[in-house]
């Protein structure tokens, strides 16, 4: 192989001097063993060994590489066996033989001669089906051999480009890191010296890359989106196959990347032949960048981009020459170039948005936030198609796509007029997705986002009319969701504000505000009231939206007004929403949302109450009729209850309620208290005592009146048939309403006058209720048993003449004026004077038992009502009893004491 040396210097091709052929025939001599060995194939691996060690020796340590002819024409001896070497068996052979031949090309003068060889025996160990080179570093060294001869040889490498393509393909697939850095580094030594050759072979050499963007290795990732930037720069062809997964990068967690990504996409703008064709796919890329989080990347992309748009004005000032003249910002040309692009990058978007991936729906819409911000008002013609998408990504479980979509509904209304956005989202949001529940919060979501972007200015009175008008429908206002009525009221917030801005510059209305507004303004008020009704749960998270976007309205509004509370409005709208839902009445039903409402209004209206009492009394008395459903009777307690037992009571605020008092009495109270089946019934007879309980609370009392009732209306229907009512409660299997009955009890007592009737009719149902199953009752009854007492003291001083004049008798015969007459004429009846002594051994029986209770507390209350009927009583009554009684319990401290305190007879 090595041959003479007349024979290797006819092959240098270039003479040498005297003293570069003595040099070169000298290390040719020294050499010629080494070539030998080399050449032979029996050599042992460690003869190989020193052979190539004294090569590099003789060469490399020399100097000899000074003279680079000498070396080209010492490498024309050395090349063969060297290259024969590279598949040698044994690898340390094969490393130094590569370093080798690196060495020779760096150091030579002209390598491309031998390109011809080196190239194929590399490609012979790289392009194999199977990896047939084992060592990692011997690859990596193979692919950084052909990098440095692309480097050294430029241009004239173009003939082995696509042997190398062939290499390429193979170790972007290899398992070593370090070889997928070198190959992105050979692609782009490629595309720097071989951009002709390599442009028939751009788009194989693009698909091969791709794995490499997605290597766990930031270092990798980056190296491969630099070489796929030659690579396209070349060619483009391949452009639509990448986009995906260098969309993909831009969500990549290393900044380093993202930012080489970005660079990537604004040098294909600026550097591409067909840039502006291809820029609708390209675009994306940059804009992404606009929404990274870093400052610095954002920074890099807004450079790109004005230095795209400079480039567009440039190539195509015709197009834009009056927007230039107009544009303040200088970012014509961007904006220019994005609107070109809308269409193609609209649906881009809004395929990203409808991704699986979370990640990429949340950058997806961040691009189109920021796309929407160059195209401004040119995005109005793609509403129909924008806003679809946000119904979806707004109706998603995703906060962060939700926040992000809802900018883009912001931009929306900041750019499109509301006429075109309402022809597309009102039909929507009334028809509901055919009842879809997600489909109407998506709708919901949207209009708050376009309400909240949208200038005050740009939205007439025509169209609050319109979207209040949608917010009417009974699917929105009156739906079961607590979500959805959450979004509505988040609308309506958006509505409020909106509307007053408007007419109300200053913040609070003005005498100027047309009827039009007025009414907008009841309509949006009516919605509220309704949301403001729903029952909200605490355990519900959006009830506590909702309460706080109600809130935030009625806060609008009442400022708007120039009132200082909600409570202020519900006055102020008072009549006219009670008369709208009186309209409605015939046909409500317990199901009906106009009893929420209706409850919400009487709860919130304040003084203005008792100024209606005309109006609300009668009504309360139609929904308390018999026929009517339970809970729409009992709903009527529930507003009043609260409202007589605050202080002062909004009820009462002209000191006009004890004028309705017997209404209240007779047509509520009465009606409502009459027992029935059915634990409704039971529930609805306990909120009746209380409400006539709290009528009667002593705070409100007055000369003539007991509480907020009349004594006169209270004694005209005392004996017909509140007696009778509260002896039923009594009876009552409920233990609160056993309670509050004896509470009322106690009350009347207390304060009105009763006949002997009243008390024969009350002490025996008084007894039974000392014998109750529930202590407490028991208890409140031996106290009420005090109070009654009082009372028949007190009828007793009343009817002192007349027993006077009875005698022994217990009736006295008295005409119509009151006065004693001896025969029955005319309209005279028998008047009671006292109680005979059957019904006070009867009372006082029944007590004496209860003094031996086991019950401390009692047997007290019990004795300290015994005490007040001493007085009472016949006193021989009282003492045979109590001395009957005293050897049969088990203490007779009390009834000793009573004892003491019985007059004693008067001796004759």
């Amino acid at each position: 192989m090595g041959g003479s040396v007349t024979e290797l210097s006819t092959h240098g091709g270039d003479s040498l001097s005297p003293e570069s052929q003595q040099l070169y025939e000298d290390v040719i001599q020294a050499l010629q063993r080494d070539v030998n060995i080399l050449s032979e194939q029996t050599s042992d691996r460690l003869s190989k060994r020193r052979s190539l060690d004294h090569i590099k020796k003789e060469i490399f340590a020399k100097n000899l590489a000074k003279d680079r002819v000498v070396l080209r024409h010492v490498f024309q001896v050395l090349y063969k066996p060297l290259l024969r070497c590279i598949a040698d068996s044994v690898e340390n052979c094969r490393e130094n033989s590569i370093g080798i031949i690196v060495n020779f090309a760096e150091s030579m003068d002209d390598v491309t001669p031998f390109l011809q060889y080196i190239v194929p025996a590399i490609v012979a160990r790289l392009d194999q089906p199977e990896i047939v080179e084992p060592a990692e570093e011997i690859r990596l060294a193979l692919i950084q051999a052909l990098s440095c001869l692309i480097r050294l040889s430029e241009s004239t490498y173009s003939p082995f480009v696509e042997e190398t393509v062939k290499v390429l393909q193979k170790t972007f697939q290899d398992p070593f890191p370090d070889v997928k850095k070198e190959s992105c580094k050979v692609v782009m030594e490629l595309a720097k010296h071989c951009s002709r050759a390599l442009a028939y072979h751009g788009a194989v050499v693009a698909k091969a890359i791709i794995p490499a963007l997605q290597h766990r290795h930031s270092t990798v990732r980056c190296l491969g989106i630099q070489a796929i930037r030659d690579a396209i720069i070349v060619d483009a062809s391949a452009l639509e196959d990448i986009l995906v997964p260098l969309r993909q990068l831009t969500l990549d967690k290393s900044q380093v990347v993202r930012e080489c990504l970005y660079s990537t996409a604004g040098d294909w703008l600026l550097k591409l032949p067909d840039r502006w064709s291809l820029g609708y796919k390209i675009l994306p890329l940059l804009l992404a960048g606009l929404t990274d989080d870093i400052p610095k990347s954002i920074t890099i992309c807004e450079q790109y981009m004005d230095n795209v748009g400079k480039l567009y004005e440039e190539e195509w000032n015709d197009r834009l020459k009056d927007e230039m003249d107009y544009a303040e910002d200088g970012s014509g040309g961007c904006r220019h170039f994005a609107r070109e692009n809308t269409q193609k990058m609209v649906n881009q978007m809004l395929e990203g948005m409808a991704d699986w991936n979370v990640e990429v729906r949340i950058k997806s819409t961040q691009i189109l936030t920021t796309f929407i911000r160059y195209g401004e008002d040119k995005i109005t013609g793609y509403t129909g198609v924008i806003l679809p998408a946000l119904y979806k990504a707004l109706a998603g479980d995703e906060a962060a796509v939700a926040a992000k979509a809802s900018n883009v509904a912001e931009l929306i209304g900041q750019y499109v007029k509301p006429a075109v956005y309402l022809e597309v989202i009102t039909p929507a949001l009334i028809a509901g997705g055919g009842g879809s529940t997600q489909h109407r919060l998506g709708c919901l979501r949207t209009l708050a986002g376009i309400l909240h972007g949208t200038p005050a200015s740009r939205l007439a009175n025509i169209f609050l009319q319109r979207l209040t008008h949608s917010l009417h429908d009974r699917e929105l206002m009156n739906n079961e969701n607590t979500g959805i009525l959450a979004e509505v009221a988040g609308v309506a917030a958006e509505l409020a504000r909106l509307l007053w801005a408007a007419v109300v510059p200053g913040g609070q209305a003005s005498q100027e505000v047309s009827d039009e507004t007025r009414q907008t303004g009841f309509e949006l008020f009516v919605v509220l009231a309704h949301l403001h009704s729903v029952n909200q749960s605490d355990g519900v998270p959006e009830s506590a939206m909702l309460k706080q976007r109600c809130s935030e309205a009625f806060s609008i509004m009442a400022v708007a007004h120039g009132f200082s509370s909600m409570e202020d409005l519900y006055g102020f709208y008072f009549d006219s929403l009670l008369e709208r839902l009186l309209a409605t009445e015939e046909k409500w039903t317990r199901y009906s949302p106009e009893l929420r409402l209706l409850k919400t209004l009487m709860s919130l209206a304040g003084a203005v109450l008792g100024q209606r009492l005309d109006v609300i009394v009668p009504l309360f008395a139609r929904m308390s009729a018999i026929e009517n459903d339970v809970e729409v009777r009992e709903m009527v307690l529930d507003v009043l209850l609260p409202l007589l037992c605050s202080r002062p009571t909004p009820l009462n605020s002209t000191s006009k309620l004890p004028e309705h008092g017997l209404a209240i009495l007779t047509n509520i109270i009465l009606i409502n208290g009459v027992w029935r089946p059915g634990r409704k019934f039971a529930t609805l007879r306990g909120k009746t005592i209380k409400t006539l309980l709290a009528m009667l609370d002593s705070a409100h009392s007055t000369e003539n009146c007991i509480g907020l009732l009349h004594i006169k209306d209270l004694s005209g229907i005392w004996e017909s048939h509140l007696l009778n009512l509260l002896i039923s409660t009594l009876e009552d299997d409920d233990v609160g309403v056993r309670k509050d009955t004896l509470s009322v009890i106690d009350c009347l007592l207390s304060s009105m006058d009763f006949d002997a009737n009243t008390f024969k009719k009350l002490y025996p149902e008084l007894l039974k209720r000392l014998d109750d199953a529930d202590d407490d009752v028991r208890l409140s009854t031996a106290r009420v048993w005090k109070r009654f007492f009082e009372a028949t003291h007190s009828w007793q001083m009343r009817m002192g003449p007349y027993q006077s004049a009875a005698g022994s008798a217990t009736t006295v015969l008295v005409d119509e004026t009151g006065h004693i007459v001896q025969d029955s004429q005319g309209n005279s009846v028998l008047l009671e004077g006292r109680l005979d002594d059957v019904h006070w051994t009867a009372m006082i029986k029944g007590l004496t038992i209860h003094m031996d209770d086991t019950n401390a507390e009692l047997q007290q209350a019990v004795f300290t009502s015994l005490q007040a009927s001493v007085a009472l009583a016949s006193p021989d009554l009282l003492r045979e009893h109590f001395t009957m009684a005293r050897g049969r319990h088990r203490s007779p401290r009390f009834l000793d004491a009573l004892l003491s305190q019985i007059p004693k007879p008067v001796s004759t």
